[in-house]
């Protein structure tokens, strides 16, 4: 009998969790907004407490904060814009070296193969002018509306949840305790809330300073063997490595493909290449656990597969997430004593 309401109780959960996963997905636009505005609620909470102990209003403090974060955006923005003109700014010169360096493959497809490709001097360029032509902009013009649409969107949602979250943050251990009154278990959400907060804090401070690291560290190198916009591709670098894993190959990609147009020489962009991967592995796979240790014990398969699922999900504001969902979602189970298979099968410390 009990063996019976064990597995029926089991059937209830999966059913759940499938029931869960669907209303997560369809409410998209409403949550994702909300997870992010209670994940910068918590990381802005410090600059919060400390603008208190100098006596600052509390009104004045949350406008300083926003005007912070407003600046930061900002910054961002400008980075990208002027990076995207510059660009565009030397299109003639960038596809001419990629029209250079594709010479010798062109020949060596059509000696291969004995297809005509078109080799003739300019004609690469010419092809690539069509493919990045104003009709393409044009053809495009509709898409970038609804990126920029879905990102305004996003942002004057986050900014409407964050100023609710601001205005209670500080005094979260009054509200929770008036939830646990009377609670058998009283006492445990607050500690639930406050490991999370924990975990969330010293996660994003220490993938802060490992991707500023990262970023300036390809700044530097790209600075150095004369690959153009470097500053963007430190910038990028620093965003990128945000997102577990696959964000150190996708920021990776571009600068060795300028790398390959610009720089002369093999042995020379072969170091350039050797440079740009070791800082990612030393990064990635020593300083990042060196540094994290045991404090969020989240195993590598986990965090992979947290990746996909939430980037399934909530696309690439998913993938940003997905390291702190997975931390609450452990401390939820935590609190949970017949989920305590699922805690051990996503820790890396083998002490659940």
């Amino acid at each position: 009998m009990e063996r019976d309401l064990r597995i029926i109780r089991n059937m209830l959960f999966v059913i759940v969790a499938i029931i869960g996963v669907y209303i997560v997905k369809e409410l998209a636009s409403l949550l994702v907004p909300l997870v992010l505005a209670l994940f910068l609620g918590i990381l802005l909470r410090p600059a919060l407490v400390w603008l208190e102990k100098r006596h600052v209003p509390f009104g004045l403090s949350v406008v300083v904060v926003l005007l912070f974060l407003g600046f930061l955006f900002t910054m961002v923005g400008q980075i990208i814009y002027q990076t995207g003109w510059a660009i565009i700014a030397e299109q003639d010169r960038l596809l001419a070296q990629i029209e250079v360096k594709l010479h010798p493959i062109l020949h060596w497809i059509e000696d291969l193969t004995g297809m005509e490709t078109q080799i003739h001097s300019g004609g690469v360029t010419e092809a690539l002018q069509k493919f990045f032509s104003l009709d393409w902009l044009i053809r495009s013009s509709g898409t970038f509306a609804t990126i920029i649409g879905d990102f305004t969107s996003l942002l004057f949602m986050t900014l409407l949840y964050l100023l609710m979250i601001l205005g209670g943050i500080l005094n979260y251990k009054p509200y929770i305790g008036y939830l646990e009154k009377g609670s058998s278990s009283e006492g445990k959400l607050l500690e639930a809330y406050e490991h999370v907060q924990s975990s969330i804090t010293t996660y994003m401070k220490v993938k802060f300073w490992i991707s500023l690291g990262t970023g300036v560290g390809y700044w530097l190198i790209c600075y150095l063997f004369g690959v153009d916009f470097a500053i963007f591709w430190g910038f990028l670098a620093f965003i990128l490595n945000f997102v577990p894993t696959i964000g150190s190959i996708i920021s990776t990609a571009p600068p060795l493909l300028l790398g390959w147009i610009q720089i002369e020489g093999f042995w020379m962009l072969t170091l350039f290449v050797l440079l740009l991967v070791a800082i990612q592995f030393v990064m990635g796979n020593i300083v990042d656990p060196l540094w994290m240790g045991n404090q969020l014990a989240i195993n590598t398969v986990v965090i992979i597969l947290g990746l996909v699922f939430w980037g399934y999900l909530w696309g690439i504001t998913g993938m940003i997430l997905s390291v702190p969902l997975l931390v609450l979602i452990k401390v939820i189970f935590e609190q949970i004593p017949d989920a305590r298979f699922l805690v051990r099968l996503m820790d890396s410390s083998g002490k659940s």
